[in-house]
């Protein structure tokens, strides 16, 4: 089994921290690679941030409502 990490993207050039607005999944949920999993919003955008690989939903390291620095891991997808 291995762990797949889930970052906080960079939309834009000047992008440095997002929002994570609401989950879409919970810890243990199943997962299918390019499924939505959670949204995330920025100065211009709000968007659904999609799964990175199929598998289980292993942990959610970022709470709901909390401001992210880009390339933090927020998530990790389980894959086995």
């Amino acid at each position: 089994m291995s762990l797949i990490p889930v970052y906080m993207p960079k939309y834009g050039m000047t992008m440095e921290t997002g929002l994570i607005v609401e989950w879409l999944v919970q810890e243990g949920d199943t997962v299918q690679e390019g499924d939505s999993i959670v949204v995330i919003e920025t100065e211009k955008v709000q968007t659904e941030l999609e799964a990175p690989a199929s598998g289980v939903i292993a942990e959610i390291s970022v709470a709901a409502d909390t401001e992210v620095e880009v390339g933090k891991i927020i998530a990790y997808v389980e894959q086995g």
